[in-house]
């Protein structure tokens, strides 16, 4: 099991938040319409949002992922005014982001940089179970995500997914095909294949980048939100004023964490 495991939409409000640069809730009904956001949360006089430049991001619910420039706000009615109708109103099922220095495209590419960055170095627990074993047939594409293989696990009846660790294949039944893509070999002197039951795949890889707000990262949040730091745009770092907590971000993530494959992992590819 990881020891870390946050959303994209989390990773995000962390580091918008370490760059001074987060405004979040939930929003309401009352009075909202597919250009105006009824936001209760927010408290600054008429056109403050729109006159410093905000973006609204919608981070759950009702218009989840999509981005607008606030145009208006009327601190009277609680109702902000977005450029741009959304196919349907926000609601009480919406969860917004305000941000004025860096865009959600922006900080979302600082993640998926920081998270590139370390790549190989940590290293993240994957459970594959998308094989599916085919009569007379013994080799198998293994998933590109994984690097490193430890386990390898028959399905106890086909279509019950239960894996017990008594259904463990011996390692010396398998090898790994270091082609592109990478298979699993099944040894025919060693293993029965019983068609239509399921591998489960044990080992581990590189931590994929993330697109959606509900994709799971399971890096240190400390250590990704200062990498991620230092890959925000440096014209809106310096415009910003934010070049000490850039300067501090860049010593604090020089001290990458590490995380290694089981010792008696398999290697995939070279």
């Amino acid at each position: 099991m990881s020891l870390f495991s946050n959303t994209l939409a989390v990773i995000r409000q962390y580091l918008s938040s370490a760059v001074g640069d987060l405004l979040y809730g939930v929003c309401g009904t009352t009075g909202a319409t597919t250009t105006k956001i009824y936001a209760s949360f927010l408290s600054k006089a008429d056109n403050f949002y729109s006159d410093n430049y905000y973006e609204v991001y919608v981070y759950a619910g009702t218009n989840i992922g999509v981005t607008k420039r606030v145009t208006g706000w009327d601190l009277a009615t609680y109702l902000l005014t977005v450029h741009s109708a959304y196919s349907a109103a926000c609601d009480a099922t919406s969860y917004i982001e305000l941000h004025h220095i860096f865009t959600e495209n922006e900080l979302r590419k600082a993640i998926n940089l920081a998270i590139e960055s370390i790549a190989g170095n940590y290293l993240v627990e994957i459970k594959d179970e998308s094989i599916v074993l085919v009569a007379d047939t013994y080799e198998y594409a293994l998933p590109l995500s994984m690097l490193y293989l430890h386990r390898v696990i028959t399905e106890k009846t086909a279509d019950g997914g239960v894996f017990d660790a008594d259904d463990e294949i011996d390692p010396r039944s398998y090898t790994i095909i270091k082609s592109y893509p990478p298979k699993l070999k099944l040894h025919e002197d060693y293993y029965s294949i019983t068609a239509g039951k399921d591998l489960r795949l044990e080992g581990s890889g590189a931590q994929p980048t993330v697109d959606d707000d509900t994709d799971v990262i399971y890096l240190p949040p400390d250590w990704l939100v200062q990498k991620a730091i230092t890959f925000l745009p440096q014209n809106k770092i310096q415009s910003g004023k934010l070049d000490n907590t850039y300067r501090q971000a860049l010593v604090i993530s020089s001290r990458e964490p590490r995380a290694w494959a089981n010792p008696k992992a398999k290697r995939i590819v070279e």
